[in-house]
């Protein structure tokens, strides 16, 4: 009998809310063309007559729905959810043969006793698509730039550079390299390895070829 009495009293304040409402819109406003105004009105009846009904039972909307449909534990169960992995584009049959072969090589002649022992000392070595735009091998640590030049006694022509690939502002992309500048233009694509700028390092990221003194 109270559910009863809660639906018609329901769509009785609905109608009333409706029919106020149309007028104040028609004095108010442009009135659309019936069909709209028909479809707008009795769909607006159906929302606000359901609400009132829910107001006048104390129930929640979706606990009047079939038993099946459960919106609440719907939407906790995909909040629950892990978030979706990011994508790791696979490696090439080169590259995977590279990271099973800890003695593998692929930079330049000049270039490949820093390779070398930044494979020797465990570093994540990787090695990228051959191409002349690109680095050889990227690798996860930061470098010691005087250490890396004394340990290896640089020639001029190996270098370390830091820098920017400006988009939106000066600072973006940073980037790091160590080039071979003696095979900038016969092996071009085995003359660059790509290693962290400065900006992308986190207290952890493993210095190379050694940490500076602490304080420096």
């Amino acid at each position: 009998m109270r559910s009863l009495l809660a639906a018609m009293a329901a769509v009785a304040m609905a109608f009333f809310a409706i029919i106020a409402g149309g007028f104040w819109i028609h004095e108010h406003f442009k009135a659309p063309p019936d069909s709209v105004f028909g479809f707008l009105a009795a769909l607006s009846l159906v929302i606000v007559a359901f609400g009132l009904y829910c107001l006048f039972m104390g129930t929640a909307p979706w606990k009047l729905l079939p038993s099946h449909i459960d919106i609440p534990n719907f939407w906790s169960r995909q909040r629950d959810l892990p978030p979706p992995k990011p994508y790791v584009r696979p490696l090439t049959p080169e590259q995977e043969a590279y990271s099973r072969d800890p003695f593998a090589l692929a930079t330049c002649l000049h270039l490949q006793p820093i390779e070398r022992a930044m494979r020797t000392a465990g570093l994540a070595v990787r090695l990228e698509m051959l191409s002349v735009h690109g680095p050889t091998i990227s690798v996860t640590c930061r470098i010691h730039q005087e250490e890396l030049v004394r340990y290896f006694n640089l020639p001029d022509w190996i270098y370390y550079r830091e820098g920017y690939e400006p988009e939106r502002s000066q600072w973006d992309n940073p980037r790091a390299d160590i080039f071979c500048g003696e095979c900038m233009k016969s092996d071009r694509g085995r003359c660059d390895i790509l290693v962290l700028h400065p900006d992308e390092c986190r207290q952890d990221t493993p210095w190379f070829p050694s940490p500076p003194p602490t304080g420096a």
